[in-house]
């Protein structure tokens, strides 16, 4: 009998199950570089105030889930139980927000901690891919990312999955709808967990997601977000709905949806299984918007969006659906936008995802419609290509192609362009 067996929550993984973890990240690595998204790497410890902080004092993760302690300096200090707050503390520590052009697209993976009841699809010690986009407002990124995400499964060869959205409005919005949740919630007090009944008071948000109470009639029925949101949060949601549409993604609007962790505003989603492998613990991929953590977090008003994978229930995911993993290589390309439009923006966030799906890496910045700081980003990202999409490209069905290395450029019809690409990019 072994002597010292491992924690419990934890996995060894020998040979093809390290191979396959290996492989998960390179291809992630991949398309996040064909989404213009540089590594980044933070510790595994971080100060607990951190995660305190960003994800939220009533959040289960801080509650229940810290592995945490004191170091010989007496400081505490808490195993990352997440990867946002982390990245977002070292491109603030760094002074990578002040000297880099915005937006910055980070991606990271690897081991984080949370004291859950382990079982199939849910460890103490967990692995995950993760992007952040920071520095970005506009709804074409978080439909960019959404996109992304799903392009993470498609390119596995996965397909029993959903994806949800929601609109959750800004920390105002929500204000007022936590107060009226309160009031709801304390009429079912009776029929509460007993950790629900703790969030009453201190976060009822997580009571429309608890693993128990979240299933029952009552809470499905409890007040919703759209009564208290602005004007241009609705239109704001109404507009990515339609870019989502268009992108063909297909997605549901789930409106008791607010994802686990309370740096979020505005978007959010959710890519579930709908394998039986992971009836338990079915979400794959979760993300959204958020515009306070950064300035919370001692920097600069900046908003971002992002998402996490789960590497391991992603590897339940590809043996219940039998797919094997396959490796893909790297070029890049930047998709410049100079129109305000909201259609020539919609073509060229078509532009780019068609690139991207066709195994050429591509970069945008959709903030910007001056063409020194698309050339700027695109030097700043090593682009071999920038292509030029404006008002009079967009009614003549034309791309503008410059290339970077010979610094020649070239019209040619928008149809030819993933051919154009492929036939000239070495």
């Amino acid at each position: 009998m072994i002597k010292f067996p491992k924690i419990r929550g934890t996995e060894d993984r020998f040979d093809l199950d390290a191979k396959n973890i290996n492989t998960l990240t390179d291809i992630f690595s991949y398309l996040a570089k064909l989404n213009g998204y540089k590594r980044m790497i933070t510790p595994i410890m971080e100060n607990a105030d951190l995660f305190i902080r960003s994800v939220g004092d009533s959040s289960d993760i801080v509650t229940k889930e810290f592995y945490d302690f004191k170091d010989k300096g007496d400081r505490r200090v808490v195993l990352r139980p997440e990867g946002t707050a982390g990245v977002i503390r070292a491109l603030i520590e760094e002074k990578l927000i002040y000297s880099k052009q915005l937006p910055i697209k980070a991606y990271y993976f690897g081991p984080m901690f949370r004291y859950e009841r382990p079982q199939s699809g849910r460890l103490r010690q967990f692995n995950q891919f993760g992007i952040e986009c920071v520095g970005t407002n506009n709804l074409y990124d978080d439909a960019d990312m959404l996109v992304f995400a799903n392009n993470c499964l498609k390119t596995l060869g996965l397909k029993q999955y959903t994806i949800s959205i929601n609109n959750i409005g800004n920390f105002e919005s929500r204000k007022k709808w936590i107060n009226e949740l309160k009031k709801y919630f304390k009429k079912y007090e009776k029929e509460l967990t007993e950790d629900s009944i703790k969030r009453i008071n201190t976060n009822p948000l997580r009571i429309l997601d608890d693993k128990i109470d979240g299933k029952k009639e009552f809470v499905k029925k409890a007040p919703k977000i759209d009564s208290f949101l602005s004007k241009e949060e609705i239109e704001y949601f109404d507009e990515l709905t339609k870019v989502l549409k268009g992108l063909n993604v297909d997605f549901t609007i789930d409106k008791t949806l607010v994802r686990g962790l309370d740096y979020y505003t505005n978007f959010v989603f959710e890519i579930n299984s709908t394998s039986d492998a992971l009836k338990g613990q079915p979400t794959l991929v979760g993300g959204g918007r958020y515009s306070y953590l950064v300035k919370e977090l001692g920097g600069t008003d900046l908003s971002c969006c992002g998402f996490a994978i789960g590497l391991e229930r992603m590897l339940i995911q590809l043996a219940a659906e039998k797919q094997e993993i396959i490796k893909p290589d790297s070029i890049d390309v930047c998709v410049a936008c100079l129109s305000s439009d909201k259609m020539v923006k919609f073509t060229a966030l078509m532009i780019s995802n068609l690139l991207k799906l066709s195994k050429i890496s591509c970069i945008s910045n959709f903030d910007s419609t001056k063409i020194e700081k698309h050339f700027k980003y695109a030097k700043d990202n090593n682009a071999k290509f920038v292509v030029i999409i404006g008002d009079k490209e967009y009614k003549e069905n034309k791309l503008l192609i410059k290339d970077q290395r010979s610094l020649t450029q070239k019209e040619i019809p928008a149809n030819d362009l993933v051919k154009y690409l492929k036939d000239n990019i070495k």
